[in-house]
């Protein structure tokens, strides 16, 4: 299991370099990201989050009680439309913080390749959007607490504070 980079880790906020090759490590990496996903019941993993600065990503919805695991090495999204209904968002890498995220787009077009360097298109107007783009966004250095409107971010620095004293006290 791979550990997860935690804010204020400098990591979070770099980008990520293509995959050139995908090979044994790559797909290693894969299902450790995987595996650490499902160990900390997240929904999405970016290897950034993992102190990788690769463009990994893996997804799981989990939907009816099965596994449908996603995994996109490279990801772009080449095309979307409209605006997603308001949402609540965390992060594995923000833990026990969670707020409202207005600006994900409802539809997108994102072209990626699998494991087997198969390139494909996906496209989603679901829930699964919204995850492809707060993990897309940490392949760029950003976090879903940048996309909050400014006493949003006053509030999260609060709250992270508080949170950080209460995990203090509990070691």
């Amino acid at each position: 299991m791979l550990e997860i980079k935690v804010y204020p880790d400098s990591i979070l906020r770099r980008k990520a370099k293509d995959v050139e090759k995908i090979d044994d490590r790559i797909v290693k990496l894969l299902d450790e990201m995987a595996e650490t996903m499902y160990h900390f019941n997240g929904i999405g993993l970016a290897a950034e989050q993992v102190g990788i600065l690769e463009k990994l990503i893996v997804i799981d919805l989990r939907r009816e009680g099965k596994n449908e695991l996603i995994e996109l090495i490279n990801p772009v999204i080449i095309d979307s439309e409209g605006t997603y209904e308001e949402h609540e968002e965390g992060c594995l890498s923000v833990p026990g913080y969670y707020d409202t995220v207005k600006d994900r787009k409802k539809w997108i077009k994102v072209k990626y390749l699998d494991r087997n360097e198969n390139e494909k298109i996906l496209e989603t107007d679901e829930f699964l959007s919204v995850v492809i783009q707060h993990e897309i966004d940490h392949l760029n250095g950003k976090l879903f607490i940048d996309r909050l409107s400014p006493t949003r971010k006053m509030v999260f620095k609060k709250e992270w504070k508080k949170l950080q004293k209460e995990k203090e006290k509990a070691q």
